[in-house]
């Protein structure tokens, strides 16, 4: 009783019972080969079953006949550890659970006759894991095509990723608790897998149990198995033509399987050997080797009677089949996204006016407009008489978004009208965190240079060379906390001091006090003069955004996705100078050398405040259509939103040519370190302390570490956009439809 009751404890954190919200295992990739061709008869109709002559004997449900013997001369041999497990005597088992629950009798029989850890954890995994696999038809429903078009955040996401596709989500917490639900769901099916032999062989625990008991044991011991066919029969007849229905039906119609496991007829080989030969006509030839792993790993989970292996086939056959599902809407998307994009700017004013309409908008659209009406009252004492109001508010409206990503506290936080947006702009507002500090770290480099007396040229390499090694030290992604920047100033420190001391070829010395002095210095920067440094890259991005938007303020939606969502950085021209005259003296100005990064944030801030002063700005903000600087896109209002509130093809609109202003940095020297930072006419704030160094002595010369210069030779992480896949999650914000 004693272990009865800690297992009952053990499994208050699963779901029993329910279907899980997970995603299909990594094992979805795996494939089988077959069982050899003598070793099963072929498949009995549900009428001969008991009385066709040809049918081997078998002693078990899944296994062969001389596998496993339970005479009471040989106790049966776990096959984890090789020990003969002990076989509880009939009257002991019946009386000790007579009272017992029958699933935490059958939990206690896995659990006597399977000596140590193992039987204890098919015993809790059969009481506690759920009922169905972690892929069901349900699960996959969100890959259909009726689903896809309706979902409105692939409906949106696809505007801001060329490579938006669907993918499992098995990523970051709640991927890691997929990844438990779905292990422990296939551990209980191992665990079934055990009873259905015990009860299916009579074995010797359970001889003794009347045909009413054994009936009962039965019907609760299978739980999980006549589950999973079922679900393999609805995602097969999902995923092929409808002439193969009727042929998936005869294979896997459950009462006739079930029938076949107590009989113990079940030529499971077959039955995947089929499977594979129909998987192979309908998917993609990139799928085969999955498939014939999986037919292998069923063939040999067969052959040596390991229920292991067999449910590693099965976990590998719906692996493979979600795989497909998730193939056909990718496909579906590629080919449905020019039109996905074009429509959305009238889709999702449907669909937020429908739901605002109906009661049922996430959105707090009093707050929303109050939040716009603040910002406009205070813009309009810069309003001149003859500007025109309709770009007036887009301005007003970008400077707002840029501000936000550029806040160090909440009162500049956007409305709930952003919801679809809001992991987009924070990876925007951590990026953007990136480039102040690089910024910092490259004024310092150009403070050392001066303290050591060095006039001469900085070359991009060695910007680059810099610039690598800084990635390297803070780490290889996009996107660090200010901490984490907090954290690696001493390492940091000592790269720029060493770059800059090699590229003003003096000797190397290890002088403890100047590098001390040197990562304090950087370290009080990064904690208490971030300001000057993030107004300097707020007025490079806020003056590229002013442009951009104006640029585009006309363009169709596909004609912002093709012209704003740029490729990979590394594939993108450098915006930096690159003549010699450019190269003469060192600058503080270092924005130019971040031109990609600053052009590639400006992009990205532009688009999303198009698309999304399209969709709001009749709906929440402005309540005349006449000055909208987005007139094609009128507001239909809310009749017209009830009217039609599905996807509708409209004719393309002609491209337009449009203006693409060059958007460039000046680039100017500055001859001290308190000097102003000149860029587009705005200077920053006071600039932080400057680092005051000692020249290093001409004596006791050290070779650079060479521990150290390895890391400035690393390449280092681009402060771009990554690539992720999508779940869907879009890679902006991080697909998983599964995308």
């Amino acid at each position: 009783m004693k272990a009865r009751h800690s297992l009952k404890k053990s499994c208050e954190g699963y779901p029993g019972g329910a279907a899980m919200d997970a995603q299909t295992p990594n094992a979805a990739g795996s494939s089988v080969p077959f069982r050899p061709a003598g070793a099963y008869c072929s498949l009995p109709t549900a009428d001969d079953v008991e009385t066709m002559p040809g049918v081997l004997d078998t002693t078990t449900a899944w296994h062969p006949a001389e596998s496993t013997s339970y005479d009471g001369e040989q106790q049966p041999i776990d096959k984890s550890t090789g020990i003969e497990r002990e076989e509880p005597s009939s009257a002991a088992w019946t009386s000790h659970t007579a009272e017992r629950a029958i699933p935490e009798q059958l939990a206690d029989l896995l659990m006597e006759i399977i000596p140590g850890m193992d039987g204890a954890k098919l015993g809790e995994a059969f009481l506690c894991a759920a009922d169905l696999p972690p892929v069901t038809k349900q699960s996959l429903g969100e890959l259909d095509i009726q689903n896809i078009i309706t979902n409105i955040k692939l409906r949106h996401d696809v505007n801001f990723d060329k490579d938006l596709s669907f993918r499992p989500n098995l990523d970051g917490p709640k991927g890691q608790e997929k990844r438990r639900h779905s292990d422990n769901y296939w551990r209980a099916l191992v665990a079934e897998m055990e009873l259905y032999t015990l009860l299916f062989q009579r074995a010797p625990s359970i001889q003794n149990v009347g045909e009413a008991k054994w009936t009962a044991l039965v019907q609760h011991a299978q739980r999980r198995i006549p589950k999973v066919f079922r679900t393999l029969h609805e995602v097969l007849e999902s995923l092929v033509p409808d002439r193969d229905h009727a042929r998936v039906t005869e294979h896997f119609d459950v009462g006739m399987l079930m029938q076949e496991i107590e009989r113990g007829v079940c030529d499971l080989v077959k039955r995947v050997e089929w499977v594979a030969i129909l998987l192979k006509e309908h998917c993609a030839p990139m799928r085969d080797g999955l498939v014939d792993k999986m037919v292998q790993t069923t063939k040999t989970g067969v052959a040596k009677n390991d229920t292991g292996h067999i449910v590693n086939g099965l976990k590998e056959l719906l692996g493979i089949l979600e795989a497909m599902k998730l193939d056909v809407a990718n496909h579906q998307i590629r080919n449905l996204k020019t039109l996905l994009i074009e429509d959305t700017v009238n889709f999702e004013k449907h669909y937020h006016l429908d739901r605002l309409v109906r009661g049922r908008s996430k959105v707090n659209i009093d707050a929303a407009h109050e939040w716009w009406t603040l910002i406009d009252q205070d813009s309009r004492t810069h309003l001149s008489a003859a500007k025109d109001v309709s770009h007036h508010r887009l301005e007003t409206f970008s400077r707002a978004v840029v501000d936000h990503l550029f806040a160090q506290d909440s009162r500049k936080d956007l409305p709930d009208t952003f919801y679809l947006d809001r992991d987009r702009l924070w990876v925007l507002k951590l990026e953007i965190d990136d480039l102040v500090h690089f910024e910092i770290c490259f004024d310092m480099f150009g403070q050392c240079l001066r303290e050591f007396a060095y006039n001469g040229p900085i070359s991009n390499t060695a910007r680059s060379e810099l610039r690598n090694a800084l990635s390297a030290i803070i780490g290889e992604t996009t996107g660090h906390a200010p901490e984490s920047w907090i954290f690696h100033s001493e390492s940091l420190s000592l790269e720029i001091y060493r770059q800059a001391i090699i590229l003003a070829g003096k000797p190397f010395v290890c002088d403890s006090s100047e590098l001390g002095r040197a990562s304090d210095h950087l370290q009080n920067i990064f904690r208490h003069y971030v300001t000057p440094y993030a107004s300097k890259v707020q007025a490079a991005v806020l003056a590229q955004v002013m442009a951009c938007a104006s640029s585009y303020a006309n363009a169709s939606p596909i004609e912002l996705f093709n012209n704003l969502v740029t490729p990979p950085l590394s594939t993108s021209p450098v915006l930096a100078p690159t003549s010699p005259a450019s190269l003469l003296q060192p600058t503080t100005n270092t924005l130019s050398y971040f031109a990609d990064r600053v052009v590639d944030l400006s992009y990205r801030i532009s688009h999303i405040i198009l698309i999304h002063w399209r969709i709001w700005g009749p709906i929440a903000y402005i309540t005349d259509d006449s000055n909208s600087p987005t007139s094609q896109y009128p507001n239909d209002g809310v009749a017209a939103a009830m009217e039609n509130s599905t996807l509708q093809r409209f004719p393309p609109i002609p491209h337009r040519q449009l203006r693409n202003k060059p958007l460039s940095i000046s680039t100017t020297s500055s001859s001290t370190p308190s000097s102003p930072h000149p860029l587009h006419g705005i200077s920053a704030p006071t600039p932080p302390p400057t680092l005051h160094t000692k020249p290093p002595p001409m004596s006791t010369e050290i070779e650079p570490d060479s521990s150290k210069r390895g890391n400035s030779d690393m390449a280092g992480s681009e402060l771009g956009e990554n690539s992720s896949e999508t779940q869907h999650d879009s890679s902006e914000g991080k697909r998983t439809p599964d995308s």
